[in-house]
């Protein structure tokens, strides 16, 4: 029997500003994601900072940001990781690549440019 896939769920998030180590305090988001499997259940967060180079649209877009910190986990997972080891999670989130966020693509209306 093939094992279970994790469902995950935004449970909450905080936009803050975080103090670093290395000078002052930088914006950032802790998210806190809820992870599923079987009978198993974990919560974990994950702190998100955006890039420098980040897009209007994209520090507007936070479904974006949450899917690309769920997409993070995803792939912590494939990779072995499990929910229980309890590590900090720190991550930075770029401009998503060009043509893949929902609000990119063009109207149907719109045939040039």
């Amino acid at each position: 029997m093939p094992e279970q896939s994790w469902s995950m769920r935004v449970e909450g998030a905080l936009s803050a500003h975080f103090k670093q180590q290395s000078g002052p305090s930088r914006p950032g988001t802790d998210w806190v994601i809820g992870l599923e499997r079987g009978e198993e259940s974990h919560r974990v967060r994950v702190r998100a900072y955006l890039a420098d180079d980040v897009t209007r649209a994209t520090r507007a877009d936070a479904t974006y940001q949450g899917h690309t910190v769920m997409q993070y986990l995803g792939d912590l997972l494939a990779r072995g990781w499990n929910p229980a080891q309890e590590r900090e999670h720190v991550i930075t989130i770029g401009n998503p690549r060009a043509g893949t966020a929902p609000g990119l693509r063009k109207p149907w209306w719109r045939f040039w440019d």
